[in-house]
């Protein structure tokens, strides 16, 4: 069944639903789906959309894009460790001026880290790897091959099934 919708902001899209009889036989129902009682759902933008996005990946990829997108890339770790090492994301205090100090301080603090770091001969960290990309180089193995990493080997929280004690 296909059907057209408008969301939130007024943008079209279609919605494709396929019955559980045309899903229920195909080996790859649990890569792509997990319940057994619907089929399978497809959101799909409008066609403009879809090159708007299209268009942005290309560029994206061009050596132009990925020039632009380093100094973003470093603006947005510089965010990323203020938020994860110094709170950034809430305020102490009432007041734009006290909030304004609190930013100064944490872009001070943000700045003796990295001093101490460079000082330290410290490496930088290595980027993380979702868990969701840790999985596409096991999907892509063909059947009957191991895979490299387990999910003890996946980043995340240590749980009792994952230690090692």
């Amino acid at each position: 069944m296909w059907r057209e919708y408008s969301d939130r902001e007024g943008k079209p899209y279609t919605l494709v639903r396929f019955s559980l009889q045309d899903c229920g036989p195909c080996p790859a129902r649990p890569l792509c789906f997990r319940t057994t009682e619907t089929g399978r759902r497809l959101h799909l933008p409008s066609q403009e959309r879809f090159e708007a996005v299209q268009a942005a990946r290309a560029w994206y990829a061009s050596e132009e894009g990925r020039q632009r997108y380093q100094c973003r890339a470093g603006v947005e770790g510089t965010l990323s460790q203020g938020v994860r090492a110094f709170g950034l994301r809430q305020t102490r205090y009432r007041g734009l001026e006290k909030t304004h100090l609190q930013h100064v301080a944490i872009a001070a603090a943000i700045n003796i880290d990295r001093l101490v770091a460079w000082l330290d001969a410290r490496p930088r960290a290595k980027t993380r790897t979702s868990r969701f990309a840790a999985l596409a180089p096991a999907c892509a193995l063909p059947s009957g091959t191991p895979p490299e990493k387990t999910s003890a080997d996946l980043p995340g929280p240590v749980t009792a099934s994952k230690s090692k004690l």
